[in-house]
């Protein structure tokens, strides 16, 4: 599995290093703690997550490079993999060294060589610039800090005709997901954040039960 081969000057951990982080993380894992699998993959998460309708929506391409934000333990990763083919890239984004190092390692026993590791800061993913087909966030956008400043900054990272989509928790009640309403952003909290960030929606989905969809592009066209 490459770890940013193909994309010099961003922030890359070698694999080695990726490797005696999983490690840890699976002995913690036997041990009960650093569950990455259980704690973002549960057993139902498929039925209410759709990620088979959520990346078909998306329609991505044979050598597309998409980058996943808070791919955690590489649910949707995974799964952009053969979406993007042998030609593309999947940029897999987390703060976490263990949780990309357990992605790591389930990529490489899957032979999905086309993803590539990135170590991010909370306030910058070190994205290439000017690489990115498709920036995904799930589940993340309301981890971010001082999004509006995050989410321009993105653009520089996008192609002319690039695209971030996000989905993320309704803000009410729910089975699943965050308990506290105060770590949730409303879809129109959301939709705000990127209109002031300087988007615009461009698509709305509406089939998740727990969850708002929606795809932005940049105003200026980029």
């Amino acid at each position: 599995m490459a770890v940013f081969s193909s994309f010099p000057g961003a922030a890359a951990i070698s694999l080695s290093a990726l490797l005696l982080c999983s490690a840890a993380a699976l002995q913690g894992q036997m041990e009960g703690s650093g569950s990455y699998q259980p704690r973002f993959e549960p057993e139902d998460r498929d039925q209410w997550q759709m990620p088979d309708s959520v990346v078909a929506a998306l329609g991505l391409k044979e050598g597309e490079v998409v980058a996943d934000i808070g791919a955690a333990s590489g649910y949707f990763s995974r799964r952009f993999s053969p979406a993007v083919g042998r030609s593309g890239r999947v940029l897999a984004v987390d703060i976490d060294t263990e949780a990309l190092g357990y992605l790591a390692v389930r990529a490489h026993a899957k032979n999905l060589a086309n993803i590539d590791t990135v170590h991010a800061a909370p306030d910058n993913p070190h994205l290439p610039e000017s690489r990115v087909d498709l920036i995904f966030m799930c589940n993340t956008l309301h981890h971010l800090p001082a999004r509006v400043k995050y989410l321009a900054a993105l653009q520089a990272a996008l192609k002319s005709g690039g695209r971030i989509a996000v989905v993320d928790f309704f803000k009410k009640d729910l089975p699943v997901g965050p308990r506290e309403l105060a770590h949730k952003l409303s879809g129109e909290e959301a939709k705000n954040a990127f209109t002031e960030a300087g988007y615009r929606i461009t698509k709305e989905f509406k089939f998740l039960p727990y969850q708002y969809f929606f795809v932005a592009e940049p105003l200026a066209g980029k």
